[in-house]
């Protein structure tokens, strides 16, 4: 077995923003990957929605343990009532079924996740201690576009409009998207990020986040993790990751 640690950068362009998004894989001989992002500066004026990464998993990996803010979904400006502590939870119970579907089940300030399958075989992903807030995810069994707006899907043809949002500019097209076109599909979407913007909406409507809540373009946003690859994992394996979130140097 070679001793050295395998190393794979590759860098991903935006030019819709005019950056790059560069990824380090560092594999070492256990199985341990390391993951580290950087996404550069640009000159796009808006705050970023949005920064980190995702994978597709079997739906068999449905049991997630984390130890991080919950039990309930948070957010950046969302999470006073969520404490840190240990959960067990499924990919199945981490929905929430906005009558207009869109962005749900979040969690923030999480030191580490595992998510396996009914074997108790799986990954575990441990934040990097360098991240001064750690890592969110959220691990559901619908992709992320689902929960997007879509083109085309209006249930009342009268109520069709090409006015666009205030906010963005994306077209006003299927504000009438509803529970009933979620649907489970054969897959565990799981997202593993340094974060996301805030929910905003101070005044119990419109406001955007506040500043402090908000990703700028204008400096670099990095952060780290590890991926674990596991075979029956107990609580005694998910104790021991937590001790070892805590002695990384």
């Amino acid at each position: 077995m070679n001793s050295k640690n395998t190393v794979i950068d590759i860098v991903y362009d935006l030019p819709g923003v005019k950056t790059t998004f560069a990824t380090t894989y560092e594999i070492f001989p256990s199985g341990i990957i390391k993951v580290s992002n950087r996404l550069n500066t640009s000159d796009y004026k808006g705050d970023i929605p949005r920064i980190g990464m995702r994978m597709q998993l079997p739906k068999a990996y449905n049991t997630i343990t984390y130890y991080g803010r919950g039990p309930w979904e948070n957010y950046n400006d969302r999470k006073v009532s969520s404490f840190v502590d240990l959960y067990k939870s499924t990919a199945k119970e981490q929905y929430v079924p906005y009558i207009r579907p869109q962005e749900n089940g979040y969690k923030t300030d999480v030191r580490w996740l595992s998510i396996q399958n009914k074997d108790n075989n799986g990954l575990l992903f441990v934040a990097s201690k360098k991240n001064p807030d750690n890592f969110s995810f959220s691990a559901l069994h619908m992709p992320n576009e689902d929960f997007d707006t879509t083109d085309g899907l209006i249930y009342d043809e009268s109520k069709k409009t090409q006015e666009v949002n205030k906010r963005d500019g994306t077209p006003k097209i299927n504000m009438s998207k509803h529970t009933i076109d979620i649907k489970e599909k054969d897959l565990t979407q799981l997202n593993i990020d340094l974060g996301q913007r805030g929910v905003g909406g101070d005044d119990s409507w419109s406001a955007m986040p506040q500043e402090k809540y908000v990703f700028k373009a204008n400096k670099p946003h990095r952060y780290s993790f590890y991926i674990i690859p596991f075979t029956n994992g107990t609580d005694d394996l998910f104790t021991k990751s937590f001790q070892a979130y805590y002695n990384q140097k």
